[in-house]
């Protein structure tokens, strides 16, 4: 699929490591950020293009127990984003969308920012385009459980 070139792409350009593997993939603004996971660092690099140069970010991963983060195959996406956004009934062009691994399973994560303040979050298989859930909530209720999860 189209949107899978792109992102391949990316990633051929990124370029294979020894002690690193990919992880999540995470669109914004039309454009995408690329996670690679280094288990013996325990540590994120995010990779994304400004100017057409690939410009490489590390960041900390906050968990409550650390654990070893799954590797995503790329080969197992067969549904494309614009059709796992079809499925979800909230209408907004602020979205955020990632491609990463839920128990075993490639998801599309889509959260919405509605017009009415509120965030809507589906996760729809990237495998099967089955809807796995969703949710919504206020925003307010949102920012008092950031501090919590």
């Amino acid at each position: 699929t189209m949107v899978l070139e792109e992102l391949k792409k990316t990633v051929k350009e990124i370029g294979l490591f020894k002690d690193r593997y990919l992880v999540s993939c995470f669109m914004m603004n039309n454009e995408w950020r690329v996670d690679y996971y280094s288990p013996k660092e325990h540590v994120i690099y995010t990779y994304f293009k400004v100017d057409n140069k690939l410009k490489e970010q590390k960041d900390e991963i906050f968990q409550k127990e650390k654990k070893l983060l799954e590797k995503l195959d790329l080969e197992k996406v067969k549904i494309h984003y614009l059709e796992a956004l079809e499925k979800v009934e909230v209408e907004s062009d602020k979205y955020i969308i990632i491609l990463q691994v839920i128990d075993n399973e490639v998801v599309w994560n889509v959260t919405i920012l509605t017009t009415e303040f509120r965030i809507y979050n589906a996760k729809i298989s990237a495998e099967t385009g089955k809807k796995l859930s969703e949710e919504e909530c206020n925003m307010l209720d949102f920012k008092k459980g950031l501090g919590t999860s």
